[in-house]
C-alpha cells in the first residue's frame, strides 16, 4: 500500500506496477417480473478489489436501478452519454470499492417498479488505481445500432497498465460472440425474454485495445458499453 498527497489529495495505490486485471465473478439473466436481480454465486472478492456490475432492465419504459448492494460495499453509478435500447431497455454501469474486509454476498440491483426481465453481469478487478472507485473509470463510451453486430471506440490508453471491459445488449433472446482478442467467461453471456434480449460483457487483460467488438446472430438494435480502467 502506497499513500502520498498530489494537489492536495490523497493518492492511494494498491500494489505496484502489474496491469489491471479483470475476473468475472457473478451473473443473473432472468424473465421473471421483479423489483430486484440477484447475482449468483455469491462469494467474497478480493480485499481492495473494484466491483463492477453491467445492469440491464427492461419494462415499458426506460428507467436505471434505485440501487445496488453487495459486498458490504457502496456503489455508484456511472454517468453514461446514452443508455436506453429501444424504448424498454436501461444499461447502467455500478462501480464500487469494496475496502479491506468485503463481505461474501451476492449483488443485488433494484428498482422502484417491477421489470419484466433483466440481468446483471459482476466483474471484480484488481490492480487498479485506488483514488476512488469512479475515478478508476478513465472513459466510458458508449454506442449503438442496428444490425448482427457492434463495435464501439476508446481513446487511447492513458497508461501503459490500464486495461479495457465492454458490455453488450441486443435485442434478440440469443447468444453474443466476443471480440475474437478479447474473453469471454462462460456466465458472462446470457439471453432471455420478456423482451428478447442478449446481454453480454467481456474484457481484455493481455493488452488494451481502442475498439471492442460483439456479434450476434440476428440482425436487431443493440448498444454496447466500453470502459478503460486505470491502472497502478
Amino acid at each position: 500500500l502506497t499513500i502520498c498527497g498530489q494537489g492536495g489529495r490523497i493518492l492511494v495505490s494498491y500494489g505496484g506496477t502489474s496491469p489491471v486485471a479483470s475476473t468475472y465473478r457473478a451473473s443473473i439473466y432472468s424473465t421473471s417480473a421483479a423489483t430486484t436481480y440477484t447475482t449468483s454465486p455469491t462469494y467474497t472478492p478480493t480485499a481492495n478489489a473494484l466491483v463492477i456490475a453491467f445492469v440491464v432492465g427492461c419494462s415499458t419504459s426506460v428507467v436505471d436501478p434505485t440501487g445496488v448492494t453487495g459486498h458490504g460495499a457502496t456503489f455508484t453509478k456511472l454517468t453514461l452519454t446514452a443508455n436506453d435500447l429501444s424504448t424498454t431497455h436501461a444499461l447502467s454501469v455500478w462501480v464500487a470499492d469494496v475496502g479491506a474486509s468485503p463481505s461474501s454476498t451476492a449483488v443485488v440491483a433494484t428498482w422502484g417498479s417491477n421489470r419484466t426481465g433483466g440481468g446483471v453481469i459482476e466483474f471484480e478487478v484488481t490492480n487498479w488505481n485506488g483514488v476512488s472507485a469512479v475515478a478508476a473509470v478513465i472513459q466510458n463510451p458508449v454506442n449503438n445500432g442496428t444490425g448482427t453486430s457492434g463495435t464501439n471506440t476508446l481513446a487511447a490508453a492513458a497508461k501503459a497498465t490500464n486495461r479495457p471491459l465492454s458490455f453488450w445488449v441486443h435485442l434478440a433472446n440469443e447468444a453474443t460472440a466476443p471480440d475474437g482478442t478479447w474473453t469471454e467467461t462462460a456466465g458472462a453471456d446470457g439471453n432471455f425474454n420478456n423482451p428478447a434480449t442478449g446481454a453480454e460483457a467481456q474484457f481484455k487483460n493481455d493488452a488494451y485495445s481502442t475498439a471492442p467488438t460483439a456479434s450476434w446472430s440476428t440482425s436487431s438494435a443493440w448498444r454496447g458499453v466500453a470502459l478503460e480502467i486505470n491502472g497502478n
